[in-house]
């Protein structure tokens, strides 16, 4: 018999994904950009969303380790 593991109940959070940077744009007074960096969406937008208790659905999505923030 093997043993049962607690199912993960970390939410989903675009902002908590490994993958995320953050950056400035490359336009004069540009806004803040969110970039994936997963190996295969390398250096494109994330999919987001970035609202308070949206999960994302990015099929890429890690949780950052703990102390990462």
């Amino acid at each position: 018999m093997q043993p049962t593991t607690a199912p993960d109940t970390t939410p989903r959070l675009a902002a908590r994904c490994r993958y995320l940077r953050v950056t400035l744009g490359d336009r004069p007074g540009g806004n803040l950009l969110n970039v994936c960096k997963h190996i295969i969406r390398d250096g494109r937008e994330c999919v987001g969303p970035f609202l308070d208790e949206w999960e994302t659905t990015c099929g890429f999505w890690e949780g950052k380790p703990a102390g990462e923030h």
